[in-house]
């Protein structure tokens, strides 16, 4: 039997983080703090009714769910989301389970989200005959969330009303594990987006993002063995964040392959970019160590250093023992550029200082978001 207590209406949840537009000069926020920053950009503004309450979706739909030790089921099968789901409290989604979501639907969960699949029985989470569909929020868990041989495929923005997020999944306060998990088809501004929260993916393929593929924000996290491809933003976004990124495979991406920003410490081992705007980039008060990596084929350059945001200091970018392509580096090519007063290093050596209009770089065809 489904409780009531489970689903309730927006109006009924107490955080929901919200990109809230045109409120602030967001650069006169973070020259405040960054955590006044944090809390304006993703605290809630609910106002009214987003969208229909989920509750007699649910009681008309009992076949779907069921609920055992405080946590809702949604059991195996393949199943039609015609309204938004939102779960007070935790969700585990079985394996082998095909969830097909209409245009106005989303998922909501306001504590951990379970969902391993297997090999043979993954879970497909995917737009009702291809649509875009708007997404998963996950939220405020006190448990880690686990997807294993998940696809999530055509998501948009979670968009209804005055909730506006960015990513076609998003963890906020939530820590995540993720294992053999795809990412397919996302119009959204990042295809993942984690805030606040530990995370580690293991695996996990990006293909076909409009924008970011994963964007992390004030969050700390391992990065393993996961591929990213035809990305029309930057493969890996970081922002305010520790994170270790171990042999990544990031191809076809139109801007930066590793983006390190807002006093990010990013470290990167191994691993393989090809057919990229930037390879590398250390900006705004980041420290960036990149070894034992193969870059080919730059359309701007491999390694960058610069400042993007004043309110922030110098960057750092040191590179070791790295593979361009078989060919010898060479500072007289697109391999590198250290903007004045900040740190540049190939294998210990200095690299040149050059002046950059950081405003003309996006303002151009690699880095523009327009």
């Amino acid at each position: 039997m489904i409780k009531k207590r489970k689903f309730r209406t927006l109006l009924s949840l107490s955080v929901i983080p919200v990109a809230l537009l045109g409120l602030a000069n967001f650069e006169a926020v973070r020259s405040f703090s960054a955590l006044s920053y944090l809390a304006l950009i993703k605290k809630p503004i609910l106002v009214g009714a987003l969208s229909q309450s989920p509750e007699s979706f649910a009681q008309q739909n009992a076949s779907i769910f069921k609920e055992g030790a405080g946590t809702l089921h949604i059991n195996e099968g393949v199943w039609d989301i015609d309204q938004p789901l939102i779960i007070d409290g935790p969700l585990t989604i079985s394996a082998g389970t095909t969830l097909n979501l209409a245009p106005n639907s989303y998922i909501i969960v306001r504590g951990a989200l379970t969902a391993i699949g297997t090999d043979t029985s993954p879970i497909i989470l995917q737009g009702k005959t291809g649509q875009l569909w708007k997404g998963i929020y996950v939220y405020e868990a006190k448990d880690v969330s686990q997807l294993k041989n998940v696809v999530i495929t055509n998501t948009n923005a979670l968009v209804d009303g005055y909730l506006q997020l960015t990513g076609g999944t998003t963890f906020y306060k939530s820590d995540v594990t993720m294992e053999d998990t795809a990412f397919n088809h996302s119009e959204a501004e990042d295809g993942l987006n984690i805030i606040n929260s530990n995370f580690t993916l293991n695996d996990t393929h990006f293909d076909d993002m409009h924008s970011d593929a994963l964007d992390s924000d004030y969050s700390q996290g391992d990065i393993k063995g996961s591929k990213f491809n035809a990305i029309g933003g930057d493969a890996i976004d970081l922002s305010e964040t520790k994170s270790w990124v171990r042999n990544p495979y990031i191809y076809n991406v139109h801007d930066k392959a590793i983006s390190a920003g807002e006093n990010s410490t990013v470290n990167v081992i191994g691993g393989y970019v090809k057919s990229v705007g930037v390879a590398a980039a250390a900006k705004d008060g980041s420290v960036l160590e990149i070894v034992g990596t193969r870059i080919e084929d730059v359309a701007l350059f491999g390694l960058m250093t610069y400042v993007k945001k004043s309110s922030y200091s110098y960057p750092t970018l040191n590179a070791h023992s790295l593979d361009w392509a078989g060919k010898s580096p060479k500072g007289g090519n697109n391999n590198w550029i250290r903007q004045e007063n900040t740190v540049l290093t190939i294998d210990g050596n200095e690299v040149p200082e050059k002046i950059i209009d950081v405003k003309a770089l996006y303002k151009g065809a690699v880095m523009s978001k327009s």
